[in-house]
């Protein structure tokens, strides 16, 4: 949910539990007002009575009579004289309307001709129910037209206030680590969104010098190391076959030529780790995926031959994938390569591939493998054998993040370690 439209559903919130109380306080406070003008009514009709009984009737007769013309006028005689005036709502049949409706009710004591009367005057009143309904459509309409008008109002908002926002969202999803020129965000005379233009100005730019520094120094920091091993692979290779060799001084060179080889190795690798760490841009072409993997498999049979292994494949005749072709190359050795590094002998490599999913199998230890270090760079333990730089998967990850691939591990009993790769 928007942030915008969040905002308006609190507004919507409040304004309905402010709506539905207020009805009610509404109705109570009305309530009030009517009651108290009915019974200031019904207080100045019983003054006009008072007179009434002191200049105008005589006998008790005129008051049957009176009360005859007018039901709401009632006198009642009392043995003693009554208390002070209550006012009370009593539930009594109309004749006009054929229904029982509440009335409000005076009762006060009176003296007609020396004798106590209990005088009732009585007044129609409307019904509650009918007053509260009308007063909650009120309060519906209003509340619907408070929510028309927020909805009107987040839509010009969102429209007008809120567009140096998204126009600096835009720019954000657009902007690359990479690029040359630095991001220009739109002007604005907001000042909280031009406060934000200026800290992420400041931000991506400070990041771009960040980012070439560090390019800069990978790319050299690579192209110094390939030199030097180079030479010392060369002069190494030269020594080995230099005349006078003895069998003593070529067991010492054969670990160094080892050892180069694994430095040049490591450069390498932590050279594309960085260009995929600072998603630096690859050609996208379209690939056959299934080629590709057979191409590796002849790069490889010869290691499968010298450990014995047995290759299953199954595989289509052809799967087109848009990637770019050397990381393709790159992932499927680096799965191969873990394969047939990690077996034991007289194993099993079995490889699968369908539009959806790659698996790349094979025996090994009969246990499972820790997934949570399994991805780590130059991770330590005893499933790491000699000779490996601890790179392999970790590269193949980041090429598979890199087009939104997921690499996953799988065990089954027994022994039977497997690689996903989900496209």
């Amino acid at each position: 949910m928007k942030l915008l439209a969040r905002t308006t559903v609190y507004f919507l919130i409040y304004a309905s539990v402010v709506a539905g109380a207020g009805t009610f306080v509404y109705y109570g406070f009305i309530r009030k007002i009517y009651y108290a003008y009915v019974d200031r009514t019904l207080s100045r009709r019983k003054l006009r009575v008072d007179k009434a009984l002191r200049l105008h009737l005589r006998t008790p007769a005129d008051l049957d009579f009176w009360h005859r013309l007018d039901h709401n006028v009632e006198f009642k005689a009392l043995k003693q004289p009554g208390l002070r005036p209550v006012f009370s709502v009593r539930m009594m049949y109309n004749e006009l309307t054929g229904t029982v409706v509440p009335y409000r009710q005076l009762a006060a004591p009176v003296m007609f001709q020396g004798r106590p009367y209990r005088l009732e005057l009585r007044t129609t009143m409307l019904d509650s129910q009918e007053l509260l309904g009308r007063i909650v459509q009120a309060g519906a309409l209003l509340f619907g037209a408070l929510l028309v008008g927020l909805l009107v109002l987040q839509h010009l908002l969102a429209r007008r206030l809120w567009a140096p926002f998204y126009r600096t969202l835009g720019e954000l999803q657009r902007y690359k680590l990479d690029q040359p020129e630095p991001v220009h965000l739109a002007p604005t005379r907001i000042p909280e969104f031009k406060e934000l233009n200026t800290a992420l100005g400041r931000l991506l730019n400070r990041n771009q010098r960040i980012y070439r520094r560090q390019r800069e120094f990978t790319e050299n920091a690579a192209h110094e190391l390939q030199t030097p091993l180079a030479i010392l692979r060369t002069k190494l290779d030269i020594l080995v076959q230099a005349p006078g060799l003895t069998e003593e001084q070529a067991s010492h060179i054969e670990p160094l030529l080892d050892v180069t080889q694994r430095l040049t190795h490591l450069s390498r690798s932590l050279l594309l780790l960085a260009h995929l760490d600072q998603q630096l841009f690859f050609p996208t072409e379209t690939v056959d995926l299934a080629a590709a993997i057979r191409t590796q498999l002849g790069h490889l049979r010869e290691q499968l031959a010298a450990a014995g292994l047995r290759l299953e494949t199954d595989l289509p005749p052809a799967l087109p994938l848009a990637a770019n072709r050397s990381l393709v190359d790159i992932l499927v050795s680096n799965l191969l390569s873990n394969a047939i590094r990690h077996n034991v002998p007289g194993g099993e490599v079995r490889v699968h591939l369908n539009p959806e999913l790659l698996v790349v199998e094979n025996t090994g230890r009969p246990r499972a493998l820790p997934p949570d270090q399994l991805f780590v760079r130059f991770r330590p333990g005893p499933e790491r054998p000699p000779g490996s730089v601890g790179l392999g998967l970790a590269i193949a990850r980041q090429i598979c993040e890199t087009y939104g691939f997921l690499l996953s591990y799988h065990y089954e009993e027994p022994g039977r370690h497997q690689l996903w790769v989900r496209m």
